[in-house]
């Protein structure tokens, strides 16, 4: 049966003959396009599948015009020769035509069942040349959509479909949908029926002209559905259908490859981002570091100078300072490694029974001095809680610090400590410059700061508020806060309730 699509470029320098031809070839059901030399048509090989071309023209050889053919993606080319002109057959075989026919008596018969034939091997090398280009395209970009495009575009010329749609199974569920030629009326039935295929209601639909197949599994996953529309009712060969897997399998390698790279790319720029953090933690850290040491030995060396013309209130003072500073010290020491453990995932709490209230007024009293004349309201209930003195205390401690640096020195700080259903609930509240509702999300992230304190030079580490979110953790509870700009914070976090009558230790 003629391909009744394919048209013949009929290239003939006598106007019988080219009546005669292009005659027969219509009545065979073929679109033809008849010219009388060589250049007319080189201008016009786009037009055609193939070529029926005349050996002997009036501007150029029928070879020469064969040659430049082949120099570009033309059509196939079948010779025509004369009677005992067997030499130019095997020359124009040799330089690339398909086929070639001899006029003699029966040639216009014969001609449909040669352009048939050729038009046969032209339709393969054209497929082939699709498929070929589709393996380059999904081996060697990492473009999901142009890899998509370029499978549909081949699947359509491939297997000769009217329409083609992709559809890629989403990390919830949904479908991404990339469409070719798929009229409007039925894009929702193909994708019901896609639907079905993608979560193996169906292993693969092939009735009514349409051919659903799905993509292979990746990691025990469907990545989706690849579908062929045909406008008519058709039968899918066998070949047809293991052209429609391969290339449901060239969208999966695609597929796989994109979403690999762009994991890759995710883990690089996680990789970029916490050596920036990192960076950034030891150039915060060498600050923070200096700035006690350099107090401590600048009150040290000006007592060991200046040690008998000062005052006795002068030198309590710089006693006074030298310890101020030093407890600063200690307390980024325990930070750094508290947060080695939180890494290393080695930080335990060791919980007892402890009373809340009696916890609070411990640390404050520990922080007397960097508290200075600032008030601290305090409303804790005398609540029995189960938490480790030892990280209770530096989670107070982190949220005390982190209201005094950021509420100034005329600001207000408030601690409250409230039972609930089954926990208890330690607030420390300031009036300081506030968090947006952006910062408050990154705010108990390792290194995060807020862009205020940047700017102002706000000294921290950056893991304070980090090792509040682990304390709490550890100890069986969990961190919230409340923040508006201009207006202060109010970070809260959550302690286990003691059973009811559980004693609480005595302490030295």
């Amino acid at each position: 049966m003629p391909h009744r699509s394919a048209t013949v470029l009929v290239v003939d320098d006598d106007p019988d003959h080219r009546f005669l031809i292009d005659r027969a070839l219509r009545e065979a059901g073929y679109t033809s396009i008849a010219v009388a030399n060589g250049l007319e048509a080189l201008d016009r090989l786009d037009e055609a599948d193939i070529m029926l071309l005349d050996y002997r023209l009036p501007d150029m050889s029928g070879l020469e015009v064969l040659r430049s053919t082949m120099e570009v993606t033309g059509p196939s080319v079948v010779m025509v020769t004369a009677m005992g002109s067997e030499h130019v057959a095997v020359e124009a075989m040799r330089s690339g035509a398909v086929d070639y026919v001899v006029k003699d008596a029966n040639y216009l018969k014969s001609l449909p069942t040669v352009i048939e034939r050729a038009y046969r091997m032209h339709d393969l090398s054209r497929r082939a040349q699709l498929l070929e280009r589709i393996t380059l395209v999904v081996n060697a970009s990492l473009d999901r959509q142009a890899v998509s495009r370029e499978i549909l575009r081949g699947a359509r010329q491939v297997l000769r479909a009217d329409a083609c749609a992709l559809y890629v199974a989403g990390p919830d569920g949904e479908l991404e949908e990339l469409v070719d030629g798929v009229a409007p009326a039925a894009v929702e039935s193909v994708r019901k029926e896609a639907r079905s295929v993608l979560i193996g209601i169906e292993r693969k639909i092939d009735q009514d002209g349409r051919l659903l197949v799905p993509l292979p599994e990746h990691e025990g996953h469907r990545l989706g559905v690849l579908a062929l529309l045909s406008a008519e009712r058709r039968e899918w060969l066998a070949e047809e259908l293991h052209l429609a897997e391969t290339l449901a399998a060239f969208a999966g390698i695609a597929l796989a490859n994109a979403a690999r790279m762009e994991l890759e790319r995710s883990l690089v720029a996680e990789l970029q981002e916490t050596l920036d953090l990192r960076r950034a933690m030891v150039m915060s850290l060498s600050h923070e570091l200096r700035t006690p040491l350099t107090c401590i030995r600048g009150f040290a060396e000006t007592m060991i100078g200046h040690w008998d013309g000062l005052d006795d209130k002068t030198r309590r003072d710089a006693v006074g300072t030298i310890s101020q500073h030093a407890e600063d010290l200690q307390r980024l020491v325990e930070q750094l490694l508290d947060f080695g453990a939180l890494e290393t995932g080695r930080m335990e709490a060791l919980a007892e029974v402890v009373d809340l209230r009696q916890e609070v007024e411990s640390t404050l009293s520990a922080l007397a001095p960097m508290v200075g004349d600032r008030a601290i309201d305090v409303d804790v209930e005398a609540v029995v809680v189960k938490a480790d003195p030892r990280l209770l205390r530096r989670a107070l401690a982190n949220l005390v610090s982190n209201a005094v640096k950021y509420s100034g020195p005329h600001g207000r700080i408030a601690i409250v400590g409230r039972a609930e259903a089954s926990a208890a609930r330690l607030t420390v509240a300031d009036s300081g410059i506030g968090l947006s509702e952006e910062e408050a999300a990154h705010v108990f992230e390792p290194f995060w700061r807020a862009r205020s304190a940047v700017l102002n030079a706000t000294r921290g580490s950056g893991i304070g508020l980090a090792l509040v979110q682990e304390y709490a953790r550890v100890m069986g509870g969990e961190v919230s806060v409340a923040s508006v700009p201009g207006q202060g914070s109010r970070f809260s976090f959550t302690l286990p309730l003691a059973d009811v009558g559980a004693a609480v230790p005595a302490r030295s």
